[in-house]
């Protein structure tokens, strides 16, 4: 039977150097004093215990190589220091509704972007963002006063990303002022760590799951039930809430980076395409349950259906399907052809 990857406690020589350089920054940030009373004063300056001069750290390297996994291991271990773990593109989303919020009150502000960030970080100290990378001009040209802020009140910063600084925001429009936040902002305050581990750790991990797709019969529920077991090792399931676009979606059942849904929790929900890249975003395996054969009636629940196995396919992500029926006749509609084949690719050996 498979073991997931992210559950897996050996390290390979990459990893654990960062592991280190992580474990170094926690026990510095947990040896300050937290002075809980004032808003951006985090640290209680009145006592010998000063701010930790570590700089922020960006880890950038190849998909796969366990950046997220050592990112959450460090989130987890804070125990004191204020904190907030979150996708760049969600972070910015908050950024862009505070400032919404702040143009439609009838007091005015005087640094609008300042009081956004201040209304989204809080008292945090410590700020992870997984996936960092800027798509957005309007995003870009906003990040060098949000993190020179940031960093003037003393808080760090984890990142991980894709890629190296220096080739973020590759041929956007006008890129040299980006250049010149990542220059004089970014790489000033942070230290970056590549993190060239030689295993795609999610290739892996798909390479070891030998069956994908069950029809659903006592055997194959039970089958899929162990599945899930030797999955959890042990580990109690818990809820997942992600934010998208200022709502809130809760997954009911995830272990760490795996969710666990059946079709009603997916598909029979007001979800869009952007409720989708957010769950796919953030988990490497998903367990679709209760996949019923899909008719006429069904005609928006198809179509949420089929945008999910969109994002799943381009994405990469590890699917495993318990369903009431074979592919071929999940849905007759002429539409479906094109999502019957890729569930098809995605539980292939290939995918």
């Amino acid at each position: 039977m498979f073991r997931a990857a992210c559950f897996e406690m050996k390290l390979d020589p990459q990893q654990l150097i960062l592991k280190k350089e992580l474990d170094k920054l926690a026990v510095e940030l947990e040896s300050c004093i937290v002075h809980r009373a004032s808003y951006f004063g985090i640290f209680n300056r009145s006592t010998k215990h000063q701010p930790p001069t570590t700089k922020s750290l960006y880890i950038h390297g190849g998909v796969g190589r366990g950046k997220t996994m050592l990112m959450k291991s460090f989130f987890d271990s804070l125990k004191k220091t204020p904190k907030i773990y979150i996708h760049f593109n969600s972070f910015m989303r908050l950024i862009h509704e505070a400032l919404r919020d702040i143009r439609k009150e009838e007091k005015d502000c005087k640094d609008e972007l300042i009081e956004a960030v201040k209304r989204v970080v809080k008292d945090k100290k410590v700020i992870c963002f997984d996936e960092f990378q800027v798509v957005d001009i309007a995003d870009a040209m906003l990040l060098a006063r949000i993190f020179s802020f940031l960093f003037s009140r003393g808080v760090v910063a984890v990142f991980t990303s894709n890629t190296q600084p220096l080739d973020l925001y590759k041929n956007g429009l006008q890129r040299e002022v980006f250049l010149k936040f990542v220059e004089n902002i970014l790489l000033k305050n942070c230290r970056v760590f590549y993190l060239n581990s030689a295993t795609d750790y999610r290739a892996k991990f798909r390479e070891s799951l030998t069956k994908r797709y069950f029809i659903s019969n006592a055997k194959n529920r039970e089958e899929v039930k162990n599945l899930i077991a030797e999955i959890a090792e042990g580990k109690k399931h818990k809820a997942t809430k992600l934010k998208v676009w200022g709502r809130e979606i809760k997954i009911k059942k995830t272990y760490g980076k795996i969710a666990v849904m059946s079709f009603d929790e997916l598909c029979r929900q007001p979800f869009a395409a952007s409720d989708y890249q957010e769950i796919c975003k953030n988990f490497d395996l998903i367990f679709l349950l209760k996949l019923p054969v899909l008719g006429a009636e069904d005609v928006n629940e198809m179509r949420r259906f089929m945008l999910f196995i969109d994002e799943v396919y381009e994405r990469k992500i590890s699917l495993i399907v318990l369903a009431r029926t074979s592919i071929d006749k999940l849905c007759a509609v002429e539409v479906f052809k094109r999502t019957a084949s890729r569930l098809k690719e995605i539980g292939s050996e290939g995918y």
